[in-house]
């Protein structure tokens, strides 16, 4: 199908993934709640961002494709909310999968690197959520790629958050962006159709951009 067809230009490498594989491999040792082994400080935090992405739009009755849906934290969150429609979680780490899949038996959850092989449908929202705050080669490559394909599979929007500072405040393992170069990537992505929000935690900023 035209639709999904593009060329892979590598922005997230092996090198990248077995590096993320490692990170999360501590958090599954280590982790005493579901939130601490995907990555995240507290549940506290987790929530946060997970309510401003589900602050999209309307998502009753919608299909959600969560991509890097970790152990299934959000489709959680989505049913404790009464929340009912199509859900997929998507992850690139299979161990992260299968511990979502022994979580949510009766829930939709796949290994797939979308870059490399793109899904064959489409979805109403996609909401992504942390997978931008590993550190690789070229971060706003992998981004820009990323979302640029999301945007084809959704048919109404694309959610996701990023760690923000107003300086370059990236290191070794994670990247900071800066609000003003996300609002310049925003214009290109959607002609302008887009709204970015903070606030809800110091770091961390949240982008909803519309067809």
């Amino acid at each position: 199908m035209a639709l999904f067809q593009q060329q892979n230009r590598n922005t997230l490498s092996l090198k990248n993934i077995l590096a993320m594989r490692l990170f999360y491999m501590a958090k599954l040792i280590g982790g005493d709640s579901y939130s601490h082994r995907v990555g995240w400080k507290s549940p506290q935090t987790q929530e946060a961002r997970f309510n401003a992405l589900l602050a999209a739009g309307d998502l009753k009755g919608k299909s959600i494709l969560d991509l890097g849906c970790g152990l299934g934290c959000l489709y959680g969150y989505l049913k404790e909310k009464g929340w009912k429609g199509d859900y997929t979680g998507i992850d690139v780490l299979d161990m992260m999968v299968a511990g979502a899949q022994k979580r949510f038996p009766g829930a939709a959850f796949e290994k797939r690197n979308i870059l490399l092989d793109p899904p064959r449908r489409q979805w109403d929202y996609i909401l992504i959520s942390g997978i931008f705050n590993h550190r690789v080669k070229d971060n706003w490559a992998w981004i820009d790629e990323t979302i640029r394909l999301c945007f084809k599979l959704s048919r109404v929007g694309v959610a996701f958050n990023l760690l923000v500072s107003e300086e370059d405040e990236s290191d070794g393992t994670f990247f900071y962006a800066q609000k003003s170069d996300l609002e310049k990537k925003a214009v290109l992505w959607t002609g302008g159709k887009y709204k970015i929000v903070s606030g809800y935690l110091p770091d961390d900023m949240t982008a909803y951009l519309y067809h």
